[in-house]
């Protein structure tokens, strides 16, 4: 992948578009370790999968099986971008999912659900505004994500 070439689509396309390019830089993104992957792309990569799981099944299934760790990396950093609306809806929706007392049988509060519901109603009606924070993420921290994905590739 021509990751130059990437970039260059993505100041092509307006935010409305972005989901046509939004799962390339995904799949190049993944490609840099775990080790060496920095905040804002964690960040970029939680959001990505919670608006996606959001229209596939409901952002409750992205709380249930996504990485802890991760959720709190992309929660700390939705903190220091100053977005509290932003921030508040994401926080909204994290609960001990992975708590054997409800991760055998599925059984979880009705509020966990409700909440759940709310969000998939927040993210539907901001998806524009998601696109154009996904985008942003990428122009803003172009050079760090570029460095990283050069060397990960070398790396391979």
């Amino acid at each position: 992948m021509n990751f130059e070439r990437l970039y260059q689509r993505l100041l092509s396309t307006n935010s409305s578009e972005f989901y046509l390019i939004e799962a390339d830089f995904c799949t190049a993104l993944y490609t840099i370790p775990k080790e060496k992957t920095p905040l804002c792309v964690i960040a970029f990569l939680t959001i990505a999968n919670w608006f996606a799981t959001s229209w596939r099944s409901g952002v409750w299934t992205f709380y249930e099986t996504y990485n802890p760790k991760d959720i709190e990396k992309t929660l700390q950093f939705l903190k220091q971008s100053g977005n509290d609306d932003f921030t508040s809806i994401f926080a909204y929706g994290i609960h001990d999912y992975q708590n054997p007392k409800y991760a055998d049988h599925y059984d979880y509060p009705e509020e966990w659900i409700r909440e759940a519901e709310k969000i998939d109603n927040w993210i539907i009606e901001h998806e524009e505004w998601l696109f154009n924070w996904e985008r942003d993420i990428l122009l803003d921290n172009k050079e760090l994500i570029c460095s990283l994905y050069i060397s990960a590739c070398r790396e391979e």
